[in-house]
């Protein structure tokens, strides 16, 4: 072979594979997303997938993520699929599994903005309740739980929180497949981490089904 048309080939293998990893979603870490063993070519081929409702994979979209920022971004939480989409100008950025309200305690539909963020706030409403000696005797308390002499309520940890409405707010949680928590919108740690970091006072989040 030509020594003159080495360049022209390193250049073609070099220039197909920034093609390839440019058109690759991949992780915050950097690694090309994986589902089910297989690579997510496209958001819609995410959706599309039988077991997108059962799934507790997140889909990112790197480049979108960099660019979010408290007025360009939304995120929408979908009841049904118990899914929420983090939009950047309008195009999704990250697809994440949620927990919603069980069927006594809904998730309110609507149109809302976040009013509150804390990063290490406690439920006023649900916790445990513990003895004068510290013992834990009630582990699904509410506020106005009996506590012994001596005993106190220590609100359930919410970390990450994001106040929609309300007691109602977006944070980490136990992301189970269905409808389980008091009202709140749980969502993964490392999900909720974008979220935080990206979304700011103001930043519109939708409920819908």
């Amino acid at each position: 072979m030509p020594h003159a048309a080495l360049p022209f080939l390193l250049f073609l293998c070099v220039s197909l594979l920034l093609a390839a990893c440019s058109s690759t979603p991949r992780t915050p870490h950097g690694k090309p997303l994986m589902k089910d063993g297989r690579y997510a070519s496209s958001y819609e081929a995410f959706v599309a997938d039988p077991q997108y409702r059962f799934t507790r994979d997140i889909w990112y979209h790197d480049e979108r993520i960099r660019q979010a920022g408290t007025r360009n971004s939304k995120i929408v939480i979908h009841l049904k699929d118990q899914r929420g989409v983090l939009l950047v100008d309008g195009k999704p950025a990250m697809n994440f599994p949620v927990c919603t309200g069980k069927s006594a305690h809904k998730t309110p539909r609507g149109k809302f903005s976040i009013i509150q963020k804390d990063a290490d706030y406690r439920s006023r409403s649900y916790g445990s309740v513990f003895d004068a000696s510290g013992l834990c005797v009630n582990s699904d308390a509410t506020s106005s739980s009996r506590v012994p002499p001596g005993g106190k309520f220590i609100g359930a940890k919410m970390p990450l929180w994001m106040r929609i409405h309300g007691g109602i707010g977006l944070h980490v949680g136990t992301v189970f497949r269905d409808a389980n928590s008091h009202g709140c919108i749980r969502v993964p740690v490392e999900a909720c981490r974008i979220l935080f970091d990206k979304c700011g006072l103001g930043t519109t989040v939708i409920v819908q089904e």
